[in-house]
């Protein structure tokens, strides 16, 4: 009787366990930092936000192409650099404002701004890349950007 009950025991527990999967199937690429870093242009109505993602490859000879970049549910443009065994991946999203210029109103009246209407879902945060040139794409979850402050004085003070 006592046998029975730990090959049932035994079994139950080699169900419930997650099982080993072998490597063909896991990542092969492994998110290592996601930056933002918000900015405002000189003129009104222009900001932004810089983003930086550095990915590294589980294989070290394995070549990665990231072919789009997706931020808080928005496309964005960017550049790679490739450094040893890592990736940088670094986009730049602008906004623009839409605000009545004070240029065309009447002197004194104040400008009105709107409300943001920008295209931000946090959860959509991903890239599609390509491994050694292969056709197929593969995509890896960000799951947030951690803001980060911009470096050094914004604007150059005149000596």
């Amino acid at each position: 009787m006592n046998n029975q009950i730990f090959i049932i025991l035994f079994w139950m527990l080699a169900f419930s366990c997650k099982a080993p999967v072998s490597s063909v199937y896991q990542d092969d690429v492994t998110l290592i930092s996601a930056q933002k870093s918000e900015w405002f242009g000189g003129r009104p109505g222009i900001r932004g936000a810089m983003y930086t993602v550095i990915l590294k490859p589980k294989n070290s000879k394995d070549y990665i192409k990231v072919k789009s970049f997706k931020a808080e549910g928005n496309t964005v443009p960017f550049t790679q650099t490739n450094s040893g065994n890592v990736v940088t991946v670094k986009g730049n999203f602008q906004i623009t404002d839409k605000t009545d210029m004070p240029d065309y109103s009447p002197p004194g009246s104040s400008v009105k701004r709107p409300e943001k209407q920008s295209n931000t879902n946090p959860k959509e945060n991903w890239i599609e890349y390509l491994i050694n040139n292969s056709k197929r794409k593969y995509r890896i979850m960000i799951p947030k950007f951690n803001s980060i402050e911009p470096e050094g004085e914004l604007i150059p003070r005149r000596p």
